[in-house]
């Protein structure tokens, strides 16, 4: 039961977070963020198995925010891919460098390379929980004016807004979302569970609003859908979920004309 509540709470998440990705032109950015909060989980197994516990959740925040915030001063001198793709290379690197000195915790990583549906446990409902609701609050707030900075940022600077602190918002908004959900479909698939769906919705919708609610929905049929057929095959839920998600995205660009 825990797992089709989380999945509700998910879809609406990553419908959100990745609407905004795609709108913002940096749907790698998903990419990016998910393997910088690898890096934090990394950072908090290595100190766990030396006996320093400390929760992964507060750790991979921290690392998300961080390097997203590199990325957007970085793509500020350059194009937005390179700076993710630097962000991206300095995360996975430091990843790489914690699991290697890391002990006994390969079963542990797991969940988190590629999520499990069914290891979520109460805590993490209750992350996905607070994180809809700071993502809800901010997106709802924020609306107006950061659906006109991301599809017309010279115009929104030139009228006077504060296109840093809309940043820092968005910023804040992938971030928070994808460390929420990174333990249930995992940071190697985060990208499809959130770019597809609202690729998805961008290309058909007639409206900002339209394109949150198709992605919330395919999001939602897609997740279920790799629950349901995991129960009767031993593959991984996520792994399905993104499967479809993708293979829908590019039936989708088949069918575009």
């Amino acid at each position: 039961m825990d797992s089709f509540f989380a999945i509700a709470l998910i879809s609406l998440i990553t419908s959100i977070s990745g609407n905004l990705s795609v709108f913002r032109k940096g749907s790698f950015l998903v990419a990016s963020v998910s393997h910088s909060a690898l890096a934090g989980v990394a950072l908090s197994l290595f100190l766990s198995s030396y006996g320093i516990g400390i929760d992964y959740f507060a750790v991979a925040a921290i690392f998300a925010v961080a390097f997203s915030a590199i990325t957007v001063v970085l793509s500020r001198f350059q194009d937005i891919d390179t700076a993710i793709s630097i962000s991206f290379a300095l995360s996975m690197a430091l990843a790489v460098v914690f699991l290697s000195l890391s002990r006994n915790i390969s079963a542990k990583i797991w969940s988190f390379l590629f999520g499990e549906l069914y290891l979520i446990t109460d805590r993490d409902i209750i992350y996905l929980i607070l994180t809809a609701i700071v993502v809800l609050l901010l997106f709802g707030t924020l609306y107006e004016r950061m659906i006109f900075y991301l599809f017309d940022p010279e115009g929104a600077e030139a009228s006077g807004m504060n296109v840093k602190i809309l940043d820092l918002a968005l910023i804040l908004i992938i971030s928070i979302s994808v460390v929420s959900v990174i333990r249930s479909v995992g940071a190697i698939l985060a990208y499809a569970i959130f770019i597809a769906p609202a690729a998805i919705g961008k290309k058909i919708a007639r409206s900002v609003k339209q394109s949150l609610l198709i992605s919330f929905l395919i999001t939602l049929s897609c997740l279920y859908l790799g629950l349901l057929i995991s129960f009767s095959i031993p593959v991984s839920a996520s792994a399905i979920s993104a499967l479809i998600a993708s293979s829908l995205y590019l039936i989708s660009m088949v069918k575009k004309d």
